[in-house]
């Protein structure tokens, strides 16, 4: 399995007698032991545990197992039964009674939790540095972040030590460091896939998202996580099953980009030139392009970042925090400690207003319509990080803040290189429970700009 580790490929070795489950887990850990400097996991099964589990898995019968002894990884903000859950502060550590409804699933299929991953504390960041565990790199230049939140999932699926991880996607968590790592971050719809069972950030906008290396299996996974159970008060009910099945779109596809003085690459003149290219490279494969004024995207964003719902993420650790404050990194806790400033009335009246922001995109987006923008605006090293930690990390957030906020659905994708060799990445965003249409369009686009190997 060196070159392709993606869900078809290990299905064939294993219809083929190629390799067990034990040969996998055992290569997954040589992966990992090679790479253990990368600080990616905080807690991880021993071997011979996880050899165990894979020949208990390799004994089963495969039928209605569709993930039978597929390899992931779980971010440490998502409980896994005999795994402690610390949300990267050891203060707070606990081992929870069982696993939450979405690794439950996961393993029902017969795919093997090798451990828990590294995050930026509490998921309070974009960058992958705020950890008492390391600070995490990107896979393709140490001196660059690996971005964050789920720091420790995006790479353990880059570096192959995975087939893929579940995170959280709150903020930009499940895309941005896809996009640093160049592979795919799928942040569905939120409320489609249950939140039980996770370390809180803003409840009301929490998300699991699926790290993977292919579209189809962020798809698929996302799609076997899937629960419609009634007791589960995470869940939105209005959700469809199928909405996780490829839905091909028959008419021309038509992207909405933000007009050219909204798009901020925060001094990145490469990182313009490359978007641009590639819509100039779109419309010539009969892509439509349509600008969409993008101000109520930022606006929705800062609310996020800087805005009320700063209160919410203080609301759900305000009594960790108060008992606690020295066991929290000095930024984490100006973060959330920065919840307090908000009133009732912030809250209500910032309601009001996504609801207008919201009806006005329900108007605007057409049918079949979608929106693209850079994952990432800025190429953002740990140096200049350390320097501006609060600012740089608002800055990553330009193109993701928005999107749990005004209820889309979204997917980011390896789109091009730099000239030094790190990824650049574009996220498709569609509305709510448009998933399989956003699988679609990501599938679409890749093969017009087909740099990434799987």
């Amino acid at each position: 399995m060196k070159n392709k580790f993606n869900l078809n490929s290990i299905r064939d070795s294993y219809d083929d007698s190629i390799l067990s489950p034990p040969d996998l887990i055992n290569e997954c850990y040589e992966r990992i032991e090679k790479d253990s400097k990368d600080k990616i996991w905080i807690s991880l099964r021993k071997r011979s545990e996880a050899i165990k589990i894979a020949e208990l898995v390799s004994t089963s019968s495969r039928k209605n197992k569709p993930l039978w002894g597929i390899p992931f990884s779980v971010k440490d903000n998502i409980d896994v039964e005999g795994l402690a859950t610390t949300a990267a502060c050891p203060k707070y550590s606990y081992f929870p009674e069982q696993s939450s409804p979405v690794v439950q699933a996961l393993e029902n299929a017969g795919a093997i939790c090798l451990g828990k991953t590294n995050l930026d504390q509490f998921a309070t960041g974009l960058n992958g540095t705020r950890s008492p565990y390391g600070v995490c790199t990107s896979v393709f230049n140490d001196e660059y972040i690996s971005g964050g939140s789920s720091s420790g999932s995006a790479l353990s699926v880059a570096k192959k030590q995975v087939c893929f991880s579940i995170g959280t996607d709150t903020g930009g968590s499940g895309r941005i460091p896809a996009a640093m790592n160049n592979i795919i971050g799928l942040k569905p719809t939120k409320g489609t896939l249950s939140t039980k069972g996770f370390v809180p950030c803003c409840p009301s906008l929490d998300c699991p998202s699926v790290f993977a290396l292919s579209v189809k299996d962020a798809l698929e996974i996302a799609h076997i996580a899937f629960s419609d159970s009634k007791k589960d008060e995470t869940l939105r009910y209005d959700f469809q099953r199928g909405n996780f099945q490829i839905q091909k779109i028959q008419e021309r596809i038509k992207i909405r980009v933000p007009e050219d003085k909204q798009r901020n690459f925060f001094g990145n003149k490469e990182g313009r030139k490359l978007y641009e290219n590639l819509l100039e490279k779109l419309q010539e494969d009969d892509i439509e392009i349509i600008t969409i004024d993008f101000s109520m995207f930022l606006e929705a964003g800062r609310m996020l970042f800087d805005g009320p719902w700063v209160a919410e993420r203080y609301s759900s650790l305000y009594k960790f925090l108060i008992k606690n404050k020295n066991a929290v990194l000095d930024t984490t806790l100006k973060i959330l400690e920065n919840g307090q400033k908000w009133s009732g009335k912030d809250v209500f009246e910032a309601q009001e207003r996504v609801k207008e922001i919201q009806h006005f995109l329900e108007s605007e987006l057409g049918f079949n319509e979608f929106l693209m923008t850079p994952t990432v605006g800025l190429l953002c090293k740990i140096s200049d990080l350390k320097k501006d930690p609060i600012g740089s990390n608002s800055n990553l957030g330009y193109y993701s803040y928005f999107a749990n906020i005004l209820d889309l659905s979204g997917i980011s994708i390896p789109a091009a290189f730099y000239e030094n060799g790190m990824p650049f990445g574009v996220t498709i965003f569609g509305k709510a429970f448009e998933d399989s249409k956003v699988g679609f369009v990501a599938e679409t686009l890749l093969k017009n700009f087909p740099i990434h190997q799987e």
